[in-house]
């Protein structure tokens, strides 16, 4: 019992690392006060930077259930260090609990190492958003090519696409017959994933409203679009 909670403790401690923040140091920017991480190390710091820095929250997300499996830890371990991981990237703990970043890419990378195949379907919508979003992007002229590249800014295809691959999870699992450890761990990381766009500097994006003043009209975009205005 003490090695899974130690376990699960450090696969909190290895997502709250602040990578981005030490890539964008590394070339004398400081990013503390971004909104959005990948935006900011895309542009303020460079292509290359941003493409690893999306590369890197991606991979961590598998590592803590992949190396579970690999010690033939118990399956709700396993579940519960992708939910840790996810979460740490989220709410890190080495900058006081004030990670702005909502965890998707994470949270992809952690349901595939809990479940890979229950993932790579429930994947299907968001890998055609992405493909949409990218799609619109390089269509824009005038444009350099990096930024045609970059996911980052105004859309609908992505959060969208996002949103459906996450709340779908749960459901392929329980359609796969998987077990009753897993499906709920994948349960547990939509819902967080839910809980991250609603709340994530939701007392700043109040605090920027303009016109509709509903706190319900602000949720409810978050909830869609991941932003604060449509």
């Amino acid at each position: 019992m003490l090695i899974d909670i130690l376990f699960v403790l450090g696969a909190y401690l290895f997502g709250s690392l602040p990578v981005l923040q030490w890539m964008a140091r590394a070339k004398g920017h400081d990013l503390s006060h971004e909104h959005d991480m990948h935006h900011a190390l895309w542009h303020k710091v460079g292509y290359v930077e941003g493409f690893a820095g999306v590369f890197w929250d991606l991979v961590k997300g598998p590592v803590p259930p992949v190396v579970a499996w690999g010690l033939g830890l118990d399956t709700l371990v396993i579940g519960l260090s992708g939910l840790a991981v996810a979460a740490g990237q989220m709410w890190p703990i080495f900058i006081w609990f004030r990670g702005k970043e909502r965890g998707n890419t994470t949270g992809i990378g952690a349901a595939f190492g809990i479940a890979p195949i229950v993932m790579g379907i429930a994947a299907v919508p968001i890998a055609a958003s992405a493909f949409m979003r990218l799609g619109s992007s390089i269509k824009k002229r005038g444009k350099e090519a990096g930024d045609r590249l970059e996911f980052a800014g105004v859309s609908d295809y992505l959060p969208l696409g996002m949103l459906v691959g996450f709340l779908v999870l749960p459901l392929v699992a329980l359609g796969l017959h998987r077990e009753a450890a897993i499906v709920w761990t994948l349960a547990g990381l939509s819902a967080l994933i839910v809980l991250r766009r609603l709340t994530a500097e939701l007392r700043w994006d109040l605090r920027q409203r303009h016109g509709d003043p509903r706190l319900s009209t602000v949720l409810k975009n978050r909830f869609l679009y991941d932003r604060r205005e449509h």
